[in-house]
């Protein structure tokens, strides 16, 4: 029976809701990546790693990866947290290939990874993240043909939005259970 811990990056607290959601469905802790040591991984054998999704990087997940490559725990879940839509072939492509810049091929290849919505509340990003998002939106407004998705976040500009649903994180839950 594997040992759970897991670890989050989080900037704005929607992949912190979910990890804590998952870690008690696992009764287990759940540690940010900024704060999770060494000696953290040793006292478990799988780890659930979820991350946010911040101009094409995944929170915490450098420093965790090293400190799980390090540990030699083989037995991960991975999730990202953001407002890209998961339903989408392209948005579960782009996390997967995120995760495994930083993972040997062998364990990437067996290792589950999960989509799951966050959101966001424009009052609270920080500097860079709001000129960031200030330029994907001039980007949108410029295109000749837009998704359902931007337009979506361009309705969305300056306003809160929440897609977090506790229930799209079972397979997570789901997925860590069957390691």
């Amino acid at each position: 029976m594997p040992n759970f811990l897991v670890v989050y990056g989080s900037r704005y607290g929607s992949t912190e809701k979910y990890a804590r959601f998952i870690a008690e469905r696992l009764g287990c802790a759940a540690l940010p990546a900024e704060k999770t040591k060494a000696a953290d991984l040793k006292a478990c054998n799988a780890v659930i790693f979820g991350g946010g999704v911040y101009a094409g990087k995944i929170a915490g997940w450098k420093r965790a990866s090293r400190l799980i490559r390090k540990a030699g725990i083989k037995r991960l879940v991975l999730f990202v947290c953001g407002l890209a839509d998961p339903a989408r072939q392209k948005t579960r492509d782009e996390a997967k290939q995120l995760f495994y810049r930083h993972l040997p091929a062998e364990t990437a290849q067996k290792t589950p990874v999960f989509c799951l919505r966050g959101g966001m509340d424009y009052a609270k990003l920080n500097f860079t993240h709001r000129t960031m998002m200030a330029m994907l939106l001039s980007f949108l407004r410029r295109k000749k043909e837009r998704s359902e998705e931007d337009e979506k976040l361009l309705e969305s500009y300056g306003k809160k939005i929440d897609f977090y649903d506790e229930q799209t994180a079972l397979p997570v839950v789901s997925a860590a259970e069957n390691l």
